[in-house]
């Protein structure tokens, strides 16, 4: 419990955070932060690319319309998984970029898509 509290002391601790905190089952936990396919698809898109502007983002996610992307940023946002960069010019600049959090996260990625490929693999023809 130490070094989790060590982790905790640097994000900001909102509403959202507060319930996460109390959801006992770690899956549960886990899939209340990350549990949509956008969600994961922003994360691999930001770990392959660093950082990346919203529109950007909105032309590489199939299918995503612009307010989905929008409030899944602010969630991810919120939970610590992103970081939102906004300079300070006209028009506004916005970059998206992972926090330590999202990197690790992203090793996650990794494996679903390894399960994924070995035991329902990719078939052009079923298209």
């Amino acid at each position: 419990m130490k070094n989790s509290v060590g982790i905790l002391e640097n994000i900001k601790i909102t509403p959202e955070f507060e319930n996460l905190s109390k959801i006992e089952c770690p899956i549960e936990r886990a899939l209340e932060l990350i549990g949509d396919k956008y969600s994961i698809l922003i994360v691999l898109q930001l770990a392959q690319n660093e950082t990346q502007r919203f529109i950007v983002l909105e032309q590489s996610i199939k299918g995503i319309s612009p307010r989905t992307l929008s409030a899944r940023l602010k969630h991810l946002e919120s939970y610590g998984i992103i970081n939102r960069k906004q300079y300070s010019t006209i028009p506004p600049k916005v970059e998206y970029s992972l926090t330590e959090r999202g990197r690790e996260f992203k090793a996650v990625i990794d494996n679903m898509s390894e399960w994924a490929d070995k035991w329902y693999p990719f078939s052009p023809e079923n298209k």
